[in-house]
């Protein structure tokens, strides 16, 4: 499926999605409790997975409208798990199967079968487990447990590797103590503690130390899923290019990529937030360049990048080295659709450099299979043309973008 955007304006109300980071871990939470109530999750490709992922393990649930009700497992079991593309999924559920008696396959999708796990499995088979798989344990890959405690040293090229030992060490046989030698998005752990701490688990969490007594009994019982900041980057990106959007249900929460408003203003941008009334306007605004540290929110790359483009002056997106192990290598993907474009984009080994320019944008990008790739680039055609290939891709984490953007009057085709 192509998308072409057209010139234009936008303006109106929009909602952005249910965040995807808070429904995976709400349904874990809810599929490792005895019975609990889920609203207003998102439902995308991504979290469609987690479903699957936990039915795997004997969960079950039932949807009415927008509300699930789930009857939790009354025990993990192995078997062949195939995540598809999410890449939260896989890495959650291999903490969690590491504590089953029984050999489990880990699998997924073409590009899920490229992102290493290696850290976290080594980490795990610190602790008990055994795994067989090639050297980097990309998909698919076997693990057994049980996993019974103890003390894990970890350094993680992805925040998910700390949020599957936080989700599986706390119903693990004995205590356990990890302490993070390094790691990438770290406002991702703040969210799996948050759930966590709903969910009755309790963490004692010192520094990069994390304590955690084993045995502990997962007690979620009504949980309410918050909007997506990275979604709602997207939204705000359009006011800053072409009009005003005002966007509602846009509450305050631990998701690190809320730093999206600041990051906006830092730009010179007219964002405003009224938080108590979960209101943010995004105004059209004139941007100048800016240096940008993409350590804990990768996720807003994407969105930065597009608003660089059309910025006065050379932007860099530094300390962003973990995004060529995303679904694509978003470093590479972003320069290529950027110079698609006709902008001066120079790939670096952690991040990029872009000069930014005043006027139209015109061509063709293409979304590589990235849902985050279609639905920033894409933005770029309110200010000429942009045709995006493989535009499905947003299905991944914001379903209605397209008709939302229509709703806003943006001039949107489908192809």
């Amino acid at each position: 499926m192509d998308a072409i955007v057209r010139k234009g304006e936008v303006q109106g109300d929009a909602i952005p999605p249910p965040s995807k980071s808070y429904t995976h871990r709400a349904f874990i939470s809810a599929s490792l409790s005895k019975k609990s109530t889920i609203f207003n999750p998102l439902i995308s490709g991504d979290t469609l997975a987690t479903l699957k992922a936990c039915n795997g393990i004997g969960a079950e649930f039932k949807r009415k409208g927008n509300t699930f009700e789930f009857q939790g497992t009354e025990g993990i079991g192995g078997g062949y798990f195939n995540f598809e593309n999410s890449g939260t999924t896989l890495r959650i559920f291999t903490g969690l199967l590491s504590l089953c008696g029984e050999w489990s396959t880990l699998d997924g999708d073409s590009s899920l079968r490229t992102r290493p796990n290696r850290e976290l499995v080594l980490a795990l088979k610190g602790l008990g487990a055994e795994a067989k798989g090639e050297e980097q344990f990309r998909a698919p890959f076997r693990i057994k447990g049980p996993v019974k405690g103890g003390e894990v040293a970890i350094r993680a090229e992805s925040s998910q590797f700390i949020s599957s030992l936080l989700y599986s060490l706390p119903i693990a046989m004995g205590n356990s103590r990890v302490r993070i030698i390094s790691t990438k998005s770290r406002p991702y752990i703040d969210v799996t503690l948050d759930v966590l701490e709903k969910s009755g688990i309790k963490i004692e969490r010192n520094g990069d130390c994390f304590e955690i007594q084993g045995e502990q009994e997962f007690r979620m019982r009504d949980f309410s899923i918050p909007s997506d900041f990275s979604s709602a980057s997207y939204l705000i990106a359009a006011g800053i290019l072409a009009g005003e959007v005002r966007i509602l249900n846009a509450f305050d929460s631990r998701q690190g990529d809320k730093k999206i408003v600041e990051v906006c203003r830092e730009m010179g941008a007219d964002v405003s937030w009224e938080k108590e009334k979960g209101i943010l306007i995004a105004r059209k605004s004139e941007l100048s360049a800016i240096s940008f540290d993409a350590g804990d929110t990768p996720d807003l790359v994407p969105t930065i990048a597009i608003l660089c483009a059309t910025a006065e002056g050379v932007s860099e997106i530094y300390n962003a080295e973990h995004l060529r192990i995303k679904e694509i290598d978003r470093i590479s993907g972003i320069c290529r659709n950027l110079r698609a474009l006709g902008v001066e984009a120079e790939e670096r080994r952690d991040g990029m450099k872009i000069r930014g320019r005043r006027g139209e944008f015109r061509g063709t990008v293409d979304s590589f299979g990235d849902h985050r790739m279609a639905l920033a680039f894409s933005l770029l055609g309110l200010l000429g043309e942009v045709r995006c290939k493989n535009a499905e891709a947003v299905s991944v984490s914001y379903p209605n973008f397209f008709d939302d953007l229509k709703k806003l009057g943006a001039r949107v085709e489908i192809a």
